[in-house]
């Protein structure tokens, strides 16, 4: 059944159950409340108990799915316990109502579980999350339920006990419904959410209906009641989500992430309409009220830390690629790209001449073949670290094939032929590397142009011509390419 289905016939038989309670005598919607409670949360039970049985669930989310199968066969139990006693057993009616309290302690156990591990500031964040909406839909409850109320000392502990807990499971719920993906079906930890919401609301409207004095199923909480349960129900057919892991992704705009506002906005424009209609309002919504500001306050500074050293990361991997992107992977040296761009630039200049040196290596290809790629590897690093050390900051220097480097000089003159003479003696020097100490060398190829005379092609090629012909003169030394 799709899920559209599902909650709308959930709704069908809600409206009805809650009509049928005006025509039926009041024991008998007992009856018929704990009947369809009791059948929807065994369903829910016995879905839940076979969703563990699943491969490839985490174990925090089969131990979340094992509370929910348990809260639900409890509650199934205590609506069965509840539904003798209004029939032939009126002794069991406790058991039930303890058994039922039980079962509800269970489920936001199930919704903890199921969160995505969280450490730091994400942790401290859904922590104060959950105490800012608990803080809200306090101050919501208190006013809806407890403002003008008679009741006795002894019951308003016991109801402020109960409405405590109803809110904690309602922030709770709120939160882990403020984790829905955009574009994602409901998991069913958002269901149970969604379901954990539903009771508290309805518990709540059955205390209002008990101060006020009114039957137990007015204002729609006998529907409530039946909703809740089929939610659940749905819940336990839908598959586990195993959620995200609090970073990046927490912080980017999600429709659903508004939902915890939502208690926090009611309750400022309740007591805005408590001012203005009474003049004052309740020195316990004023305090709940301050301390819910002063934890959403505390959050936002804690999303901005979060975000700066997101962005500090950010900042640092965005130099990364760029650094990947004009460089060398293996010897950090401009790549080819970069180095003919930044050339271009040269030879467009005000430079008076400029010199390109092509300089391939000698006796590159026996270290590779003998000791293996990886000590090749650390020639070339060596080889890249000694030209750096002998060229000037402004000089550019690039690997541009496998063992083949290419320089740029810029007004160098006829220095030219000492720099490559004190390259081919750098790069000569024994090298330590894989527990062995190798040697290579090197044959550079000069070419000089005035900057704006050739393009950087033609000056490359000829410094190319003239190292092949340095290789072809004994190898380990340089020539000029002659004009």
């Amino acid at each position: 059944m799709r899920l559209r289905t599902a909650l709308g016939a959930g709704a069908a038989v809600a409206l009805v159950v809650q009509c049928l309670h005006f025509l039926l005598p009041l024991y008998a919607t007992f009856a018929l409340s704990d009947a369809v409670v009791a059948a929807a949360s065994g369903y829910a039970a016995f879905f839940y108990r076979r969703r563990m049985t699943d491969g490839g669930i985490p174990r925090p989310i089969r131990v979340a799915l094992g509370c929910g199968a348990l809260a639900c066969a409890m509650w199934s139990f205590s609506n069965v316990l509840l539904l003798a006693s209004v029939t032939v057993l009126p002794a069991v009616a406790l058991a039930g109502s303890l058994l039922s309290t039980a079962a509800a302690g269970f489920v936001p156990v199930a919704l903890i579980l199921a969160w995505p591990r969280l450490r730091g500031i994400a942790a401290a964040r859904r922590a104060l999350d959950v105490a800012a909406v608990f803080g809200a839909a306090f101050a919501l409850a208190w006013t809806f339920v407890f403002a003008g109320s008679s009741s006795r000392a002894g019951d308003w502990t016991n109801k402020l006990v109960l409405v405590g807990l109803l809110m904690l499971a309602a922030a709770l719920a709120l939160v882990t419904l403020a984790g829905a993906e955009t574009g994602s079906g409901p998991s069913a930890q958002q269901m149970l959410a969604a379901a954990t919401l539903t009771q508290a609301l309805t518990l709540l409207g059955g205390l209002r209906n008990e101060v006020d004095g009114v039957v137990w199923y007015a204002n729609g909480v006998g529907a409530g009641f039946v909703m809740g349960a089929w939610v659940m129900a749905i819940s336990s057919r839908l598959a586990a989500s195993r959620g995200g892991d609090g970073g990046l992704e927490s912080l980017v705009f999600r429709p659903w992430a508004l939902l915890p506002y939502a208690p926090v906005v009611c309750a400022v424009a309740v007591g805005a309409a408590r001012q203005a209609h009474a003049g004052r309002l309740d020195p316990v919504l004023v305090w709940t009220l301050l301390a819910t500001f002063s934890l959403v306050l505390l959050r936002q500074f804690m999303t901005l830390l979060t975000v700066g050293r997101l962005a500090a990361v950010l900042r640092e991997q965005r130099d990364t690629l760029v650094h990947q992107a004009h460089h060398d992977g293996l010897t950090g040296l401009l790549n080819r790209a970069e180095f003919e761009a930044r050339a271009a630039r040269v030879l467009a200049g005000e430079h008076d001449e400029v010199t390109a040196m092509i300089l391939d290596l000698d006796g590159f290809k026996p270290v590779n073949d003998t000791f293996g790629h990886a000590a090749g590897d650390d020639v070339l690093i060596v080889v890249a670290q000694r030209m750096n050390a002998e060229l000037r900051s402004g000089d550019l220097v690039s690997r541009i094939g496998g063992d083949e480097f290419a320089i740029l000089l810029t007004g160098a003159g006829e220095n030219a032929e000492e720099v490559a003479a004190r390259l081919l003696e750098r790069i000569a020097e024994p090298i330590r590397v894989q527990g062995h100490t190798v040697t290579v060398g090197g044959s550079i190829g000069l070419a000089t142009i005035r900057t704006g005379d050739e393009p950087l092609a033609t000056l490359l090629r000829r410094a190319d011509t003239a190292m092949y012909a340095a290789k072809s003169a004994g190898k380990g030394t340089f020539l000029r390419h002659a004009a």
